[in-house]
């Protein structure tokens, strides 16, 4: 190959590698962060921290995310979620029906407020 192939195949290499860039950084920009608590009331009334219960967010074109489960806390982070809408399914009974919210995506982040579950 001559000086002038091999300073094109270069010079094409590079404009393949900033556009692969270019693209992955598009689509991390365009996602956002689902986040939330989910609690359980006593008989007393008093509130505590649903931990261990998976959470996804649903829509037609997306499919369903990857289930995110809430901590100690009973905060639940679901990332990397693309502005739209969807369904936030709160699966509190592991076989069953989820308990079904419609929200809506966007960037940043966007805060769900307290769900109280079963």
């Amino acid at each position: 190959m001559n000086a002038i192939g091999i300073f094109a195949s270069c010079i094409l290499r590079r404009l393949a590698c900033t556009a692969m860039v270019v693209f992955i950084l598009c689509c991390c920009a365009t996602a956002a962060n689902v986040r939330g608590r989910l609690d359980r009331v006593a008989p007393n009334g008093a509130r505590y921290p649903a931990t261990g219960v998976a959470v996804t967010v649903y829509n037609q074109t997306m499919g369903r995310s990857a289930p995110s489960y809430a901590g100690g806390d009973g905060l639940y982070y679901i990332n990397n979620v693309p502005a739209g809408s969807y369904y936030l399914e709160v699966w509190a009974n592991p076989g069953g029906q989820p308990m079904v919210f419609p929200i809506q995506v966007f960037e940043p982040y966007v805060d769900i407020p307290p769900i109280v579950v079963p």
